[in-house]
């Protein structure tokens, strides 16, 4: 619930967002804010996967997958995520989220989301996104990439199973 008024936020500035190609890297800037923080008064580790949230809303957004996944009548699903940590965000702290498709597999799209505050890196986070039919089925990842004209090469076939994802992708 206390993320409520962001997401809000950025549903409703979203027709003012800077439109990118699919495969463009966003950022999107957030302030750390007391709903944010855990006991120990630093940003809950549960909290950045919400932050997350945010930064590929900003994504989709700017890239236009919100429009064609209406128009084709589909939508996605985060079917896996990862996070490290390198420091902890601290109260009033602005930090910016660095979003970005690193590649595909046959099914999936794999996203890379960085935090940094202050020119320095705080957590690097891996997701894994489906895209399924409205009316049930699923959407491979070439079809989505042939809706958006994207030659193969710009997205990488990544064939490699999530644990070797995770430990080759994040830091």
């Amino acid at each position: 619930m206390h993320m409520i008024l962001r997401t809000l936020w950025i549903f409703l500035r979203r027709s003012s967002l800077q439109k990118v190609s699919f495969m463009d890297e966003t950022e999107y800037t957030m302030r750390v804010l007391p709903t944010d923080l855990d006991l120990l008064w630093h940003v809950n580790n549960g909290v950045y996967f919400c932050f997350m949230d945010f930064g590929r809303w900003d994504m989709i957004f700017r890239n236009g997958s919100f429009d064609l996944t209406k128009k084709n009548g589909w939508y996605t699903v985060v079917a896996g995520e990862t996070i490290r940590f390198k420091r902890s965000l601290q109260l009033w702290d602005k930090f910016t989220m660095k979003t970005k498709i690193i590649g595909h597999d046959n099914k999936y799209f794999f996203v890379q989301q960085k935090f940094f505050c202050k020119g320095k890196e705080m957590a690097t986070g891996l997701v894994k996104i489906r895209f399924l039919k409205q009316k049930g089925g699923t959407v491979s990842t070439n079809e989505v990439l042939t809706a958006f004209n994207i030659p193969e090469q710009l997205s990488p076939e990544l064939s490699r199973d999530w644990a070797q994802f995770d430990s080759n992708y994040l830091p």
